[in-house]
């Protein structure tokens, strides 16, 4: 019994061993970068999701974007992915960060929406050009009017 019992807690440890993390990559991303980046191909993602046939009609690779954008290549990306996921606290904070990143640009586009209706309304009831609301959606969320 006792011989049973060793075996089981000799491959019980054996299992148990340390898993081997992803080394750390010659080009590492920031915390930062990899928010922004993420940020960004979720974006891609939830585009192409919501109208794939106008993707399949373009025939565009938005990956290729991606790459050129954050000056890497597919493999670079790979890496890092890698990395920070194998290292699961910073990767949360990386998701925190993304997370945070679609915060502001839910605030951005409600406040750009709230602009436009405004704007809409006083248009309606003081008779202003319809071409004043183009305007708008066409400027900077962010921006002053």
């Amino acid at each position: 019994m006792n011989k049973i019992a060793v075996v089981i807690l000799v491959l019980f440890t054996l299992s148990c061993s340390d898993v081997e993390k992803s080394p750390q990559p010659e080009n590492l991303f920031s915390k930062d970068k990899m928010a922004a980046l993420i940020t960004d191909l979720y974006l891609v993602e939830g585009a192409i999701s919501s109208n794939k046939g106008a993707y399949l009609q373009t025939g565009v690779q938005p990956s290729s974007f991606l790459y050129e954008k954050y000056d890497m290549d597919s493999i670079t990306f790979q890496e890092n992915l890698n990395y920070y996921t194998d290292r699961i606290e910073e990767y949360l904070l990386i998701m925190d960060e993304v997370q945070e990143n679609f915060k502001t640009l839910q605030d951005s586009l409600n406040a750009r929406q709230e602009r436009i209706n405004t704007e809409e309304k006083r248009r309606v009831s003081n008779n202003i050009p319809k071409n004043r609301i183009k305007e708008l959606e066409k400027s900077d969320p962010d921006e002053e009017l």
